[in-house]
């Protein structure tokens, strides 16, 4: 399995947001069993920064956003080809290196199989599922170095995935937070990350800022925003009414499900607008199509 697991992919496009496309390599379903196998016995081990808040239980899109919800200022940085950017030879030193400080006894046999079984052509890729929690464990030190940095100025900081988000009350306090990344960047000095500038987002409580897809309103409320509240009500009457294309069932339940953890008033005013059946099936519901069907 693991001299021949780059094989065992399914390759596919999806659209970005930004325009252009990104490139899924999802696993076969005894790869990505032994994938969670691996994260769960060797990668689990390692210590995640408070910082870190994507793929993790009790932590999440919500809990990134509250953290800066009470602040006046917020910059965003993206790194470019996050995933992609870490390669099997450093996953591989880096299990060299730090195993043993976590109980781990690992063989060179064993750190190759880890290797070959969580990269793909010798990288890690976007669809399998230990990816989130290798370059979790692996961007540990750089937190740690960002988040002192940011907290000897009075500055918050988290991390989701490939976005860095750092806030602050003072105008003016920010401008050094890139001189951080870079110095945080250097105590991984083996990882060959790059912060795509062109992402590079300077937000004020003035305006809406968009942290994780939260908008925090200037009145330092979390929302999803009217656009997705817009979107949420087309769906539900397209549902109710026996018009909404099937393959876009579950993306509505995802979507009410995101509203109900930001801001649980919106699916009240929802359930006053459609009723609590209505809103009891699209989030409870084991089989959305038959709820679509009895609804024609």
């Amino acid at each position: 399995m693991a001299a021949t697991a780059s094989n065992r992919y399914k390759v596919y496009e999806i659209p970005k947001r930004s325009g252009g496309k990104r490139t899924i390599e999802h696993p076969s379903k005894e790869l990505k069993a032994i994938q969670r196998w691996i994260a769960k016995a060797v990668f689990a081990r390692f210590p995640i920064h408070s910082g870190a808040t994507a793929y993790r239980q009790g932590f999440g899109i919500r809990e990134n956003a509250e953290r800066h919800r009470q602040s006046k200022f917020t910059n965003r940085y993206d790194f470019s080809n996050f995933f992609p950017s870490f390669t099997q030879a450093e996953v591989q030193n880096f299990l060299r290196s730090r195993s043993a400080a976590v109980g781990l006894v690992l063989t060179e046999k064993d750190i190759g199989f880890v290797g070959n079984i969580v990269c793909r052509n010798g990288r890690l890729t976007i669809g399998s599922p230990t990816s989130p929690i290798i370059t979790n464990t692996m961007m540990f030190d750089f937190d740690v170095t960002l988040d002192n940095f940011c907290a000897e100025r009075g500055l918050i900081f988290t991390r989701y995935a490939d976005d860095m988000f750092v806030s602050s009350n003072k105008e003016g306090q920010l401008f050094s937070v890139e001189d951080g990344i870079h110095l945080a960047m250097n105590s991984i000095p083996n990882l060959n990350l790059e912060v795509n500038h062109k992402k590079t987002a300077l937000l004020s409580k003035k305006y809406l800022r968009r942290v994780t897809g939260v908008v925090i309103t200037s009145d330092h409320r979390l929302s999803i925003g009217r656009h997705r509240k817009r979107e949420i009500k087309a769906l539900i009457h397209k549902w109710r009414t026996g018009t909404l294309e099937v393959e876009k069932l579950h993306y509505m339940r995802g979507l009410v499900a995101f509203a109900r953890d930001v801001e649980p008033n919106f699916e009240q005013r929802l359930r006053l607008k459609y009723g609590d059946q209505a809103i009891d099936e699209i989030v409870h519901s084991s089989d959305l199509s038959i709820v679509f069907d009895k609804n024609t």
